[in-house]
């Protein structure tokens, strides 16, 4: 058996073969895209259960085995409570309220329906900004995957994040969104088959399920002081927005669908894989302080895997980091390609060259991939330092906090239809603006008032309350400003005798209920 740092040489064969399969179907796939909508969206042609797929494995990435492990190991259950229950009730919801809509609105990209629904600067806003917050999470997920390699291999983590960060692009430019969902479905297998293959040889090394606990008393609880039920019901709406659309590169598994009973198919079908798949992750994670000891959080996984794997078949643990890294090019490459769709043909050709040819626009958008690649590395390389402090607070204090603005206007827009173009803009304003003043001012200055302290200083439980604080309050003014903007305006409306649905009469209007989307 390899010592934990070094793989064995059927490992390398293993990850060789794999590689090479996975860019054989990049190589393959380039003969699918025929033009922009191809490269952007699969020509809408892609089969519900691959959506479905290719969805739940973009949720996680190398993300789940790392940042997420890291809470799992230090506070046990919960990480459960804070990422499969979320998760599983966001895709739901969103199987009825979203997914559907992505669909009938045959978009490209997720920012393109703003103009019809409000107008090009809501538009310009949600592009502009929803590209400005995207490279923490991206470079989170790079981080993640080079904790999982540098573990096994040494390999400097920097260098791991440079060099994947270069192939995922490559792969990007190679197949577009169709290499992604094919790939997809292949490394869910191969990653499936392994991590419930190493479940029953752990839970046999501690004694089972109750020895597990039993072995760790105060961490079989749904909350702890890291994961408190205000995190949870504060980080909820912040899943739902982002599995559902908020996330860009998850929008397009719906869209990329050709009917709306499909995508709900899929929503399904992802939110039952959320509930249930994590559990063969996270059990190894909440054995590792018993198996493995006093470790790195974040590195807590794959050092159980290291130890196990190769005593089932040689080069197993090889195939799992190739699938995890497949996992974590599939979901970096999703969203890359999503920013690249939403600068070219929100940005690029609604507001630089409206006449640019297909082919121009083609172009564009390679380079902008290209673009978007390189500061994602640079996000990767900086997730890693003292300030963001680590994958899963990068994650949460940043992307989660600022997801909110960006994403209220471009998902309950086609919902909600009293809101005009004025709440969608106030709200992303509101939105950021609270955020920044409860953030650097308001919550530490309550936290000394009522403590004598910051909540940096006072220890985990006071920064997941803060957290909790200041993004709570910027999703409830961001959403509480779209609604109520609507109301107002219907009501100043009626006051000065003008028609107050007019919004809602205008011909776009009519025509997105002849297409069910406000049915």
């Amino acid at each position: 058996m390899p010592e934990v740092g070094q793989l064995a040489t059927a490992d390398y064969v293993a990850i060789g073969i794999y590689m090479v399969l996975v860019f054989g179907i990049g190589g393959y796939t380039r003969r699918l895209i025929g033009g922009i909508e191809d490269y952007f969206a699969c020509g809408r042609r892609v089969p519900w259960w691959m959506a479905a797929i290719s969805h739940h494995v973009s949720g996680y990435s190398a993300f789940a085995f790392v940042g997420f492990a890291s809470v799992g190991y230090s506070y046990g259950f919960s990480v459960w409570t804070l990422f499969a229950v979320p998760c599983c009730i966001a895709m739901v919801l969103g199987a009825f309220l979203w997914a559907p809509r992505w669909v009938r609105l045959a978009v490209i990209t997720p920012a393109q329906y703003l103009e019809e629904r409000f107008n090009n600067a809501v538009r310009q806003t949600i592009s502009w900004s929803g590209i400005a917050i995207k490279f923490v999470d991206e470079g989170a997920k790079l981080y993640s995957l080079a904790k999982i390699v540098s573990a096994c291999t040494r390999l400097p983590q920097s260098g791991v994040i440079v060099g994947a960060g270069v192939i995922t692009v490559a792969y990007l430019l190679l197949g577009g969104l169709w290499a992604e969902m094919i790939t997809d479905s292949l490394q869910f297998v191969v990653q499936f088959s392994i991590t419930l293959a190493l479940v029953p040889i752990v839970l046999r090394a501690v004694g089972g399920w109750g020895g597990l606990w039993r072995a760790q008393p105060g961490r079989y609880t749904l909350f702890s002081s890291s994961v408190p039920l205000a995190r949870i019901l504060v980080y909820l709406p912040v899943v739902i927005m982002s599995y559902n659309g908020g996330t860009w590169g998850l929008a397009q598994r719906f869209y990329c669908l050709g009917r709306a009973r499909d995508a709900t198919k899929a929503a399904l079908l992802s939110a039952g894989l959320f509930l249930l798949y994590p559990l063969a992750i996270y059990i190894p994670v909440w054995a590792a302080p018993l198996l493995v000891g006093d470790i790195d959080p974040e590195q807590s996984y794959i050092l159980v895997a290291a130890k196990y794997l190769p005593g089932i078949a040689p080069g197993l643990l090889g195939l799992l980091i190739a699938a995890i890294f497949a996992a974590t090019m599939s979901m970096v490459d999703s969203d890359l390609n999503a920013l690249a769709a939403v600068f070219t043909k929100d940005i690029y050709e609604r507001t630089m060259n409206p006449r640019a040819p297909e082919r121009k626009l083609m172009q564009v958008a390679l380079i902008a991939t290209v673009v978007f690649g390189a500061l994602t590395i640079g996000c990767g390389l900086a997730v890693g330092s003292e300030a963001l402090g680590g994958a899963f607070d990068a994650m949460m204090e940043w992307y989660g906090a600022v997801l909110g603005p960006v994403s209220i206007p471009l998902l309950f827009g086609m919902v909600l239809r009293r809101t005009t173009w004025r709440g969608a803009l106030l709200s992303w304003a509101g939105g950021f603006g609270t955020l920044v003043v409860c953030k650097y001012w308001l919550v530490n200055l309550l936290w000394m008032k009522l403590f004598g302290t910051t909540p940096a200083e006072a220890g985990v439980y006071a920064q997941a309350i803060a957290w909790s604080i200041y993004t709570g309050a910027e999703l409830f003014v961001a959403f509480a400003i779209f609604v109520g903007e609507g109301r107002i305006y219907s009501y100043l409306s009626h006051r000065r005798g003008l028609d107050p649905h007019r919004e809602e009469n205008a011909e776009w209007a009519k025509r997105w209920w002849s297409q069910g989307l406000w049915g």
